[in-house]
């Protein structure tokens, strides 16, 4: 009787273990895509900030397919002083 309670708390204990750890992961690759999103951003408008950058006209084609990803880019500049609280936010205390 004793162990049949113990057994279905472990399980429920480790249940909640893999949904937590399922919700981390998925912040994550929201976080990476984010840096990725910007990371293409720089390559594309990297003369803003003296990086080499594709033909012009490419960057004009993108420019409106990029609207979010330009204003990410600025909100960031703007947010600059604080990424190491916006990464410690996303992987988690140690």
């Amino acid at each position: 009787m004793i162990l049949k309670k113990l057994w279905e708390k472990a399980v429920l204990f480790f249940k909640d273990i893999q949904i937590v750890n399922r919700e981390n992961a998925t912040d994550i690759i929201e976080f990476e895509v984010e840096e990725l999103e910007n990371i293409f951003a720089l390559l594309l408008f990297g003369s803003f900030i003296g990086m080499p950058s594709p033909p012009v006209y490419i960057s004009f084609e993108l420019l409106p397919v990029m609207e979010n990803e330009v204003n990410l880019m600025f909100e960031r500049v703007n947010l600059s002083y604080d990424a190491l609280a916006r990464l410690t936010n996303v992987l988690g205390e140690p």
